[in-house]
């Protein structure tokens, strides 16, 4: 399991401080529990869209209350690789 000093290191040298850790590494440590492979799957899909489906799902976040900025969504897909990357 990679530990939250682990996470952050990460985050950092990619982000500098930019981001929100306690709420980013809540969602990082529920990824990791998941065993559901079509769960799996679509975090996947997530970390393999092209700048314009990146956009396209921000409006749908939008849409349904959740905004968040371009950093903000390529900070949520870099946490969704490395949890994916260090899955048990």
């Amino acid at each position: 399991m990679v530990t939250k000093k682990e996470f952050l290191t990460h985050m950092n040298e990619l982000y500098e401080d930019e981001y929100d850790v306690q709420e980013l590494y809540k969602t990082f440590k529920s990824i990791m529990k998941i065993k559901d492979k079509s769960q799996l799957r679509e975090l996947e899909d997530l970390t393999k869209m092209s700048p314009k489906q990146r956009l396209l799902y921000r409006y749908a976040l939008a849409t349904n209350g959740k905004e968040l900025t371009p950093k903000q969504v390529d900070q949520y897909i870099t946490m969704i690789e490395y949890a994916l990357a260090n899955m048990e």
